[in-house]
């Protein structure tokens, strides 16, 4: 089994289970929605539970929700909102250019091959409009909750499960193609595991 598909089968089984439905959004990206002056098209790619699909309907934009999980998807279709669902795979990605306003990619581009996300964030460039925001986060190199090894994760949730960690220049050679980029950076531990880190860069990058 290729590390693709035994990633895609770790988080089909991960959205079975109660405790992937997290509800609330994150506060760093309702920061970010708070500053911008426009609404329009929104793409949650990666929307996981649909938690910022939620929050982006709720700030007024017309949301498209894309995973590669079914799993997923079918728990954003079940929240019976008015969100535009799709399942996505590899891409190049079956969306038009210059269609999206914003993308959110929250926690997610990190389990992908850094060559698999130089090819997702081009895309996401692409179909990102002209001044359009790419707003995101994306595991350090410091975290130490995921327990990486060899590039797989060892937790036992997603053991197995591809990863990569990225340092601060690694992200900024990642943006390089966009026009203005801002930063910042997320550092906790988990109840009871202060010994952990679990560790995020910040991004919000504009087109």
């Amino acid at each position: 089994m290729n590390p693709e598909m035994k990633t895609k089968i770790l988080w089909d089984n991960h959205y079975k289970k109660e405790k992937s439905k997290l509800k609330y959004p994150d506060e760093n990206l309702v920061r970010i929605l708070s500053s911008l002056p426009n609404r329009g098209k929104a793409l949650d790619f990666g929307a996981g539970s649909g938690r910022h699909s939620v929050l982006l309907k709720d700030f007024g934009f017309e949301v498209y929700a894309a995973d590669y999980s079914e799993k997923s998807i079918e728990q954003i279709q079940l929240l019976n909102l008015d969100i535009h669902t799709s399942i996505v795979g590899s891409p190049p990605f079956r969306l038009q250019s210059e269609e999206f306003d914003l993308i959110v990619n929250w926690g997610v581009l990190h389990y992908n091959t850094l060559e698999e996300s130089i090819k997702i964030l081009k895309e996401f460039y692409r179909i990102l409009k002209p001044g359009g925001i790419l707003a995101g986060t994306i595991r350090s190199k410091n975290d130490t909750y995921l327990k990486v090894k060899n590039t797989e994760i060892q937790i036992e949730d997603l053991k197995g499960g591809q990863i990569f960690l990225y340092s601060f220049d690694e992200l900024k050679d990642l943006l390089k193609d966009f026009s203005y980029s801002e930063f910042g950076y997320s550092e906790r531990s988990p109840i009871g595991k202060l010994e952990e880190r679990i560790c995020h860069w910040i991004f919000k990058a504009r087109k």
